[in-house]
């Protein structure tokens, strides 16, 4: 089986994700850890759900509307 990923469409703004050395899969979500690290475990995995399916719905999200989701959550209630 190959790792090569090009039967994905790329956007512009995409960047290659380095895999990671604990040998944890990639996901959606990879290439904005630094945005959700604010977040709480439940409700960065919450966002990261959303993503996905966002994915899958032909939406890629750029770092600016990632970061206004992630400012969204941490609005909202206390965890």
């Amino acid at each position: 089986m190959s790792s090569d990923l090009s039967y994905f469409p790329r956007t512009a703004t995409d960047q290659p994700v380095a895999p990671t050395s604990s040998g944890a899969t990639p996901n959606i979500a990879d290439r904005f850890a630094d945005l959700l690290a604010p977040l709480s475990a439940r409700r960065r995995r919450g966002l990261i759900a959303r993503l996905s399916v966002g994915y899958y719905e032909g939406w890629r999200p750029s770092r600016a509307e990632v970061a206004e989701l992630v400012a969204q959550e941490l609005r909202r209630s206390p965890q």
